[in-house]
């Protein structure tokens, strides 16, 4: 059977594979694949910033209204805060339309149920009951207003305010959320917090700036703009904010597996789980279980381990006693705290631990060939 999901959900060229058709299939799909597993409720979505997002997450909507569901609109939001109105709102399950890193032309579709990301075994489910649906039904637009929320973005906010260790260090930042899902949670942030910041790539109605955040030089403004201010710390995110990564006061860009690291160091648990390839340095902090790569093996990772951290080596970390999804927000939070606890810069947490090189390559594969790798 053909899957419909690569190593985190959904992804594709959005004007072909995301066609109002398929888009009402999936909506559709989710539902019943909720009412199979005993989820009665209503369902959020959320979206990102790029151009596709809402046409594509109003064929959803179709779809989950077409078999009954009730459904809330969160908004542009981060992936983070879809995943969170599962803990502070109370909805069955979250949609949210986003095509994270990849670029803007394309687009990507996760699912959320029982207070997290789906499993590969929940993929499995969803992909097996859309291949008996599919096409069946003309996408037909329900009468009604959708009532739309801004508590899931707000309630997140809080979240995060809630975990910073008061009073924030004095430190000087520099924020890039390149437009995207993090941008108002951020700055809302750090403004509630009194903190000396500088933003760039921070305005929502801008274009959404898509970056892999493996790749150094994607954020050479960053580190321009880190150096020429003098701020001891820089810090981006990926266009749905479920990613963070750093820049430290010298201007030097930060791999995943090192922040990763850092978070794994100061984390309470022995045990810490990330995918086959982040780097050796985990070694070093603590004791590391491997999984495949993407987050839901990273998530079933640390179930079966009793692990609370887990990361990827693209700046996604997954912090178990918050939430079993990637959380940039968390992260970017966790560290400020780490910086506090440890009198330290970034740049002098990152030379305690032993250099590393890796060096990963991937390819796309078209959706249509998934089931013969994958």
């Amino acid at each position: 059977m053909q899957t419909l999901f690569g190593t985190s959900g959904i992804r594709g060229p959005a004007n072909i594979l995301f066609t109002p058709q398929f888009c009402f299939d999936i909506g559709r799909t989710f539902a019943i694949f909720l009412d199979q597993n005993n989820l009665p409720g209503i369902i959020a979505i959320g979206i990102d910033t790029r151009s596709s997002s809402p046409h594509i997450s109003q064929n959803i909507i179709y779809g989950l209204r077409h078999a009954g569901r009730e459904v809330v609109h969160l908004g542009a939001i981060p992936v983070p805060a879809a995943n969170y109105a599962l803990l502070s709102m109370g909805v069955t399950g979250a949609v949210m339309v986003t095509g994270s890193h990849i670029d803007v032309e394309s687009n990507g579709v996760k699912f959320f149920c029982q207070k997290e990301e789906i499993t590969k075994e929940q993929e499995a489910e969803i992909t097996q009951i859309y291949s008996g649906l599919k096409e069946q039904v003309v996408p037909t637009p329900i009468m009604g207003s959708i009532p739309q929320s801004s508590q899931g973005i707000n309630n997140y906010i809080e979240l995060l305010l809630s975990l910073v260790d008061h009073p924030l260090s004095k430190l000087k930042i520099v924020i890039d959320p390149g437009n995207g899902g993090q941008t108002e949670v951020i700055k809302t942030v750090l403004r509630e917090l009194d903190a000396n910041f500088t933003a760039i790539n921070a305005e929502i109605q801008e274009p959404l700036i898509s970056r892999d955040t493996e790749k150094d030089g994607v954020f050479g403004i960053l580190q321009e703009r880190v150096r020429d201010e003098h701020a001891d710390l820089g810090v981006a995110f990926d266009s749905d904010g479920d990613r963070c990564v750093f820049v430290d006061k010298k201007g030097n860009f930060i791999p995943g597996d090192y922040s990763g690291a850092i978070l794994a160091k100061w984390n309470a648990g022995n045990t810490v789980v990330c995918p086959i390839n982040v780097s050796n340095v985990i070694g070093y902090v603590k004791e590391a279980a491997r999984t495949k790569v993407g987050s839901p093996y990273v998530i079933a990772g640390m179930k079966k381990y009793g692990a609370d951290f887990g990361f990827e080596s693209n700046g996604g970390c997954i912090h178990g006693d918050i939430m079993m999804s990637r959380d940039g927000g968390t992260t970017f939070v966790k560290m400020l705290n780490i910086l506090k606890w440890s009198k330290k810069q970034l740049h002098e947490l990152v030379e305690e631990l032993p250099k590393f090189y890796i060096r990963r390559s991937k390819f796309d594969c078209p959706v249509e060939k998934f089931s013969l790798i994958l």
